[in-house]
This record gives structure tokens, C-alpha cells and sequence, in this order.
């Protein structure tokens, strides 16, 4: 065995070459000794461990439509995917509790020596059901429904974060596209100015200075440029990840205004609606459940029992009757466990009290969270507001200057320069600003709970069609 492991070892450190006449593959017996006697030259799924650093897609683009492109990503995220799965199964941890209501039938045939008759075969049918069992059945079900319950929460929070991860994706495109159009506004308007420095030193009306310092500034703002464009394609390249496609060639659209269903929230919040309060909600009814199933083991359970046996093979002779039936009640209970169900009773009430503290923690958290929110978005609006009055007043600067420069001569190149790049780094601000005053709604939204009702996405829709295309990435209808 070491030799043929060592063997495999060595099989898989060879570096891969090309035959001009490959061998048949070997089929590979079964088993785990398959492993080590006729596996395949080549190993399936190799490509989808593998990443490309200049991804192209194939041949489909990421609607500039920012409602398809958040619903994209919540069709084909494999977290969703993963979290509807875990909903299935919770589904049916519920039917398999309250099959504890139902009869249960048995059938079993034993076979050997009958006592001092002889050999032969008992053939058994029996059924069993319950009566009372003082909540234990009872305590299941209502197990499986709250793990329902939370495993549903769980899918919300999941559609909530992927709605929230894509939004703060687009909106970084957004916002780096915007920088790199600022960034080549900027080098255009200091090319004028270089330009219009060459000229007048050609003329004599300046010095050679001017061209320098001029060109200078030029190649900082090349630089900057050249800085957005990579940013931008590293929040293309982080979009595409969640979204599976490149971006469109043509301009990405304009963000959603979230205003309107910020005002109508108002200024107080139902924690309620925030997934994080449903699954610490959930937990407490898992508890609760548990609580009463270890309460209930105390108690007896009683049972209808019915069989009916049929006496096969030489032990037949010996019996007055071939076949008997027994019907009877039957009351089974545990006398004692060396104190186990005490135990597990009070860690079922100790774990009751603390999901109960659970709740009243992921609340003071989460209004801490949404009044920060709220409190930066209130902030930028008024930021905002201040920006643009800086941005209007250093344009109007900026026309004084060069009317001072070209026409009266007691402005130099630099006041026009540092006028430019001062026009530049207001936009950007300014940019930036609204940008984050977005993102914080965004986030503000999330936290409320309605990021879903926000960007329009049905979790029942997203549901069926995850069960319609998940052997089929990136097929979907809404696409065409």
C-alpha cells in the first residue's frame, strides 16, 4: 500500500506534457483503491479552479439597468443558492416531526430454534400509535417550525447583503467613472493652459517658466487619470465577481434615487423588519421548543400497539394456531438517566434566557447602527450643499484669473494652475460626497429592512427561478 501511494504521489508532482498519439484514458475501478491503480490522465473541473486576470466574459454584458443588475446577482449568488437549499431541508425537518403524529408500521421476521419445538421462522406485522406523550411529538414540531422560521430570516439576511454588496458595487463603478471623467476634464483644461504658455512664451510676453511649470502639472494630472482607470477596472472586476458578467461598453446608468422611501420611513424604524431581529426572534422559539420537549421527557408516553404473527417452517406443527394477533396499550417511560434530564432541562431554560438577551443586544446594536446612518446622511446632505457653493465660487475665481492674466498681466501661470486644479479637486469632492451620501443610504435602507422593497426584488420569484436555471448560469430571460 505505501508503495503504491508513494507512486500516485509521484503521478501527481509530474509536470503535464503534450503526446503526439495519447493513450486511451484507463477507467478507474471504484472504491477508494481506485485512487491508486488506473485513475485518469486528466482530473474533471480543472478550469473552474482557475481564475482569469483579464476576464472578457462571453460575449454577455451587465445590464446598465441597476434594478436587473441587483437582481442578477441575487439569481445566481451561490449564498442564495446555499440558504434556499437550507430552507428546502428545514421544509422537511418539519414533516419529519410531524410524522410522530401519524401510526408507524413494522414488519420483521426472526428466525432459529423455538424453545424445545423445534426450528423455524416468526413472520411479524405490527403498528404502533401514539396516544399522549405529554408534548414530546409536540415540542419537535414546534422545533422544526422555528428553524423554519429562522432558516427563512437567514435567506432574508443573505438576499439583504447581496442586495447591499451589489448596490455599494455600482455604486463604486459609479463613482470612479465619475472621477475619471474629472480627471480628463482636468488634463484637458491644463493642456489649454500649457498651450496658451507655449504662445506667449514663442511671443515673448513670458518666460520660458511658464511652459514648465505649466507641463508639470500636466503630468500630475496624467497621472491621476491613469490612477481613476485603474480603479475603475478593479470595481468593474469586483462587480463582475458578483455578478458573473463583464460591464457594458456604454455608460452605466444613473443611481436610484432612495430619498422618496427614506422620507416615508420617517425618522422611527421597526427593528422588527430587520432580518437580524427575525433570526435572534427565531432562536428564542428554538429554545422555547427545546424547553418543552426536556420538560415533556419526564412523562410517560403512551401507545395503541397491535401485531399479528405468523408461526413459518417445523415449529407450525407444534402450535395450536399457525398465526395471532395482539392488540394492547403500552406506557413506556424513563425512570432514570443519572440526573440527564434534569441537565438537559436546565440548559434548555439557561439557553432560553439567553437568546431572549440576544434579541435585546442585536436591537441596541442595530439602532446604534441605523442612527449612525441617518446621522451621516444628514451630514453629507449638508456637505454637499457646501461644496457646491465652493465649486461655483472658485469657477467664477477662475475667469477672473485668466481675464487678469491674458489681459492685465498681474496674474501669473500658477494662479491659473492651482485655479484649475483647485476647480478639479472641488468636483472631486463633490463626487466623492454624493457617492457616499448614496452609499450611506443604501446602508440605511438595509438596516431598516427594506432593501428589498428598495430595489424591487420578490424572494418567492427568486426562489422558482433558482429552481429553474441552477444547472444554467447566466441564462436568464430578463437578459435577452
Amino acid at each position: 500500500m505505501e508503495r503504491r501511494f508513494t507512486a500516485f504521489c509521484c503521478l501527481l508532482a509530474l509536470p503535464c506534457v503534450s503526446l503526439a498519439q495519447p493513450s486511451p484514458p484507463k477507467e478507474a475501478p471504484d472504491g477508494f483503491w481506485g485512487l491508486f491503480s488506473g485513475a485518469p490522465d486528466t482530473l474533471p473541473e480543472a478550469a473552474a479552479d482557475q481564475t482569469d486576470m483579464l476576464p472578457t466574459g462571453d460575449g454577455k454584458t451587465l445590464p446598465v439597468d441597476w434594478h436587473a443588475a441587483i437582481l442578477l446577482a441575487v439569481q445566481h449568488h451561490p449564498a442564495i443558492s446555499s440558504s434556499i437549499a437550507s430552507l428546502e431541508s428545514a421544509g422537511f425537518s418539519i414533516d419529519n416531526a410531524s410524522a410522530g403524529y401519524l401510526p408507524a408500521i413494522k414488519a420483521g421476521v426472526t428466525s432459529g430454534r423455538q424453545q424445545d419445538e423445534g426450528s423455524g421462522q416468526i413472520a411479524t406485522l405490527g403498528l404502533s400509535q401514539m396516544l399522549y406523550d405529554f408534548g414530546k411529538t409536540g415540542g419537535a414540531v414546534d422545533r422544526a417550525t422555528a428553524g423554519y422560521l429562522r432558516q427563512e430570516a437567514a435567506l432574508l439576511a443573505q438576499v439583504d447583503t447581496v442586495i447591499e454588496q451589489t448596490a455599494l458595487a455600482l455604486n463604486e463603478v459609479c463613482r470612479y467613472t465619475q472621477q475619471l471623467d474629472n480627471a480628463r476634464k482636468q488634463v484637458r483644461a491644463l493642456r489649454d493652459i500649457l498651450r496658451l504658455t507655449q504662445l506667449r512664451a514663442t511671443a515673448g510676453a513670458s518666460t520660458r517658466v511658464d511652459p514648465v511649470q505649466a507641463q508639470a502639472r500636466v503630468e500630475a494630472a496624467e497621472a491621476q487619470q491613469q490612477e481613476s482607470e485603474i480603479k475603475l477596472r478593479q470595481a468593474k472586476y469586483h462587480l463582475q465577481a458578483l455578478l458573473g458578467q463583464p460591464m457594458a461598453d456604454r455608460p452605466i446608468a444613473t443611481p436610484l434615487d432612495l430619498q422618496p422611501l427614506i422620507r416615508k420611513l420617517g425618522t422611527t424604524l421597526d427593528l422588527n423588519r430587520n432580518p437580524t431581529i427575525l433570526i435572534a426572534q427565531a432562536d428564542v422559539a428554538i429554545a422555547s421548543a427545546d424547553l418543552r420537549s426536556s420538560k415533556a421527557q419526564r412523562y410517560p408516553t403512551l401507545s395503541l400497539e397491535a401485531s399479528s404473527n405468523k408461526y413459518i417452517g417445523d415449529i407450525a406443527r407444534y402450535q395450536s394456531r399457525s398465526q395471532y394477533q395482539n392488540v394492547y396499550l403500552s406506557l413506556n417511560s424513563t425512570l432514570y438517566q443519572g440526573g440527564a434530564l434534569a441537565a438537559q432541562e436546565n440548559a434548555s431554560a439557561r439557553a432560553l434566557v439567553a437568546a431572549r438577551e440576544t434579541i435585546s443586544s442585536q436591537k441596541l446594536e442595530l439602532t446604534d447602527r441605523q442612527r449612525s446612518a441617518f446621522q451621516s446622511m444628514t451630514g453629507l446632505q449638508n456637505n454637499i450643499s457646501i461644496l457646491a457653493r465652493r465649486l461655483r465660487t472658485i469657477t467664477e475665481t477662475r475667469s477672473l484669473y485668466r481675464e487678469q492674466y491674458l489681459a492685465l498681466g498681474n496674474r501669473n501661470v500658477l494662479d491659473l494652475l492651482n485655479a484649475e486644479q483647485e476647480i478639479s479637486r472641488a468636483e472631486l469632492d463633490l463626487i466623492n460626497a454624493r457617492r457616499d451620501l448614496w452609499a450611506a443610504e443604501v446602508t440605511y435602507l438595509a438596516l431598516a429592512g427594506v432593501a428589498r422593497d428598495a430595489f424591487s426584488i420578490d424572494i418567492s420569484g427568486v426562489q422558482a427561478q433558482r429552481q429553474t436555471v441552477k444547472n444554467e448560469p447566466y441564462e436568464q430571460p430578463f437578459l435577452r
